[in-house]
């Protein structure tokens, strides 16, 4: 039997089964199962230390994902055909620090040199590899070459042996420069122009987003002390940023050296996997098209500190798995079907969105949404990047909000750019997507230890999981 006809035999089977008229559950009697404590305690549980920050391709994040998978069967979810652990898998390359130092070198003689503490002036990249550099810092821009595009950050100087220094971004045109607005674009550009080191100025937090270059020595600063690599030209970080959008180039030796030493494990290949729990749609007619309501489960992992990753994000996990649990009580099911997704790899660059978005469910239909919840652990309202892109999915939001939680505020954003969550890779491949951020509360410790289950506040989980479920069920439902 084809995997194609695999689907369509379970979801006739489904069909059959609801048929028996089962006693009727509403999506009215559903949204209350959605709830701050069943929330509070699922994030609790995945910031537990045995999860050990839930960094993809290690062990723990292998076993946080076979426990959100128990939590989809228990909930009465089913595997995927094929996929009768809950994964979808894809491969990735690891990296990891083990030790690191940076200090900044004096301006001039007499002066003291400066150390900088992790979390504070800088830390490690995760993916960084192996190098003990001291060196002049030079300014490359967005530290893109791109030719065919016309702009060259590295035009003019020459950084062999140096420490290069770049900021995210590129120039706000209106053209597509995703090829090269990433860190793998930019520290493998580095690495080309032979750099001995690379500082990304943005701020000084955790980071695995790119993939291991020997023998390159890789942080990311804080703004703090790029501005005071750059003092001594007389510039600062947010005036280069104007001049950089506005498609100028501004590189230059900085004429300040820092010492950066990092030890680094080799990298090695991994495998992980999303996990995928399926609520097979009722009506036979459009059962194999599907909704998504995913959000990413990783987060960054245990080095220096362990880095529970209570709000980025156990919060959008546990609030999917909320809205799961209540949507499999649903009699009738929605006419079409419902795939609850925790990405694995967003921090390590969407791999898990990208990897499903290129390689959707074999059997299945088409996908006519997808609802991404990410950060979702404080605030008073939610944002909704891409709900301008995406109205039909918006206006779902806000009829469900206007149903279950009256005066809750919803903002719609435009999507484009760089993507940096997981409804991106959706949107890149024409799938109407929108990724929901829990907006006006404070989203404390991002990326590093201090972001704990102290700080979330789980009322706003409840209210977004509430709106979500009945939005999600609107688009299935849709006629």
């Amino acid at each position: 039997m084809s995997r194609l006809t695999s689907v369509v035999a379970v979801v006739a089977a489904c069909a059959a089964v609801a048929s028996a008229a089962p006693p009727p559950f509403s999506v009215d009697r559903a949204v209350p199962l959605v709830t701050a404590a069943g929330a509070y305690a699922i994030v609790d549980r995945l910031t537990a230390a045995d999860f050990g920050g839930r960094l993809t391709g290690t062990p723990a994040y292998a076993a946080a994902a076979t426990w959100a998978a128990e939590q989809f069967r228990a909930a009465g979810l089913r595997p995927l055909p094929g996929m009768p652990d809950y994964l979808h898998r894809f491969t990735l390359t690891v990296g990891g620090v083990e030790s690191a130092r940076m200090e900044v070198l004096p301006a001039k003689e007499g002066d003291e040199r400066k150390e900088l503490k992790a979390f504070e002036g800088f830390l490690p990249l995760l993916y960084s590899g192996s190098g003990d550099v001291t060196a002049e810092v030079v300014f490359v821009g967005y530290g893109i070459t791109a030719p065919e595009m016309g702009r060259d950050d590295y035009a003019g100087i020459d950084v062999t042996g140096k420490v290069v220094m770049a900021l995210r971004g590129a120039p706000d045109d209106k053209r597509d420069w995703l090829a090269h607005n990433s860190h793998r674009a930019r520290t493998a550009n580095a690495k080309a122009h032979s750099a001995a080191g690379y500082l990304f100025a943005e701020s000084a937090i955790a980071n695995p987003n790119g993939e291991p270059i020997a023998g390159l020595a890789m942080a990311a600063v804080s703004e703090e002390v790029a501005n005071t690599l750059l003092s001594g030209r007389g510039v600062a970080v947010a005036e280069l940023r104007k001049v950089l959008a506005a498609g100028g180039v501004a590189s230059f030796a900085t004429g300040r050296s820092v010492h950066l030493a990092v030890a680094a494990r080799p990298p090695r290949h991994a495998e992980a996997g999303s996990v995928i729990g399926w609520l097979p749609g009722s009506d036979p007619t459009v059962a194999s098209d599907y909704v998504i309501v995913g959000g990413h489960l990783d987060h960054v992992g245990d080095w220096p500190v362990l880095m529970p990753g209570a709000d980025d994000n156990a919060s959008g996990s546990a609030t999917v798995m909320e809205i799961a649990r209540a949507a499999a009580r649903l009699q009738p099911r929605p006419r079409r079907s419902i795939l609850f997704v925790l990405f694995g790899g967003e921090e390590c660059g969407l791999l898990g969105s990208k990897a499903l978005a290129a390689r959707l469910p074999e059997g299945l239909g088409r996908c006519v949404g997808v609802y991404n919840l990410d950060m979702v652990g404080a605030g008073t309202g939610a944002f909704v990047s891409g709900g301008e892109n995406f109205p039909l999915l918006y206006q779902a939001l806000e009829r469900a909000r206007d149903r279950v939680q009256p005066g809750m505020p919803l903002a719609a954003g435009r999507s484009e750019g760089e993507p940096r969550a997981d409804h991106g890779p959706f949107q890149a491949a024409g799938i109407p997507a929108v990724s929901l951020f829990g907006s006006g509360g404070n989203h404390h410790g991002y990326h590093s230890g201090e972001d704990t289950i102290w700080w979330i506040t789980p009322k706003a989980m409840e209210a977004i999981g509430r709106i979500v479920l009945v939005a999600a069920v609107d688009i299935a439902d849709a006629h």
